[in-house]
């Protein structure tokens, strides 16, 4: 998956164990229903955190 995300640009991500329910339930949803939306949903957030620490770090020169 991180490198999918990196191959595409993104940074990569960890997935916290605190979040590893909504992880495994991601992935039993595409796995039945073929819909990737909770999955999106999961690394978006994560992503978007990621790129916020990012920013933040260059902000405070």
């Amino acid at each position: 998956m991180n490198l999918e995300l990196m191959k595409a640009g993104y940074p990569p991500i960890d997935i916290k164990f605190a979040d590893r329910v909504a992880y495994y339930n991601a992935f039993d949803e595409y796995h039945a229903s073929r819909n990737p939306g909770a999955m999106e949903k999961l690394f978006a957030g994560y992503v978007n955190a990621r790129l916020d620490r990012y920013l933040e770090m260059l902000g405070n020169d």
